[in-house]
């Protein structure tokens, strides 16, 4: 019987540092987690702050010369983003709604996104 009590005694004394382990793990995966979630919105606000001081920086001269290098690099950037979709949505017979920027069909005279009049434009041919 006495065996038998040990061996009942050693299981559980094993459970309970399993079952401490685990905790340990878990909580230790929790935290990771918690860190990486704060990381990551830490970069979207990192995100924000740039997208709103280039809001503010766009339109003005900026008298810090680095500043002003990025600031005229995205709107170059922007740029050519707006004109390689414009080649994609030629390819497509697509054109852009000009007011909420939807690509739509090229002989749609309503948005069919936002609902607004479109003037088709005529090709003249040469």
């Amino acid at each position: 019987m006495e065996l038998f009590d040990n061996a009942v005694s050693k299981a559980k004394e094993v459970f309970e540092v399993v079952s401490q382990k685990t905790g340990e793990a878990v909580t230790v995966g929790k935290q990771k987690f918690d860190i990486s979630s704060l990381e990551n919105k830490i970069k979207k606000d990192y995100e924000q702050l740039g997208k709103l001081y280039f809001e503010k920086l766009k339109d003005e001269v900026c008298e810090d010369e680095e500043v002003a290098q990025i600031v005229v690099s995205i709107q170059a950037k922007k740029e050519q983003i707006l004109d390689l979709r414009a080649q994609l949505n030629a390819a497509k017979n697509k054109r852009i709604c000009p007011n909420c920027g939807a690509a739509i069909e090229e002989s749609s005279v309503y948005c069919n996104f936002c609902g607004a009049e479109l003037v088709i434009e005529s090709k003249t041919e040469e």
